[in-house]
């Protein structure tokens, strides 16, 4: 089965693509030039149901994403 994507934001770091759907939904992603491989996905938490627009951001090992009026930030260094 064929995954959907829909519009994003990309950021890449470390090797990554983060790709940020607009319902929220974040994709993470290895370049390939053959093919697209998902590493890994998840929901951002308190989601509103308005469109997601906001580029994400990496720095210093968080991922920062906004969601209309409040800031998110996740943990993404590697361990």
């Amino acid at each position: 089965m064929a995954r959907k994507w829909s519009p994003a934001c990309l950021q890449v770091a470390d090797g990554v693509l983060y790709y940020r759907m607009e319902d929220g939904t974040m994709c993470l992603i290895e370049p390939n030039p053959q093919q697209c491989v998902e590493r890994g996905r998840f929901e951002q938490p308190d989601r509103t149901r308005l469109p997601a627009w906001a580029h994400p951001v990496v720095a210093n090992g968080k991922l920062y994403t906004r969601d209309q009026d409040v800031l998110f930030c996740c943990d993404v260094k590697a361990r």
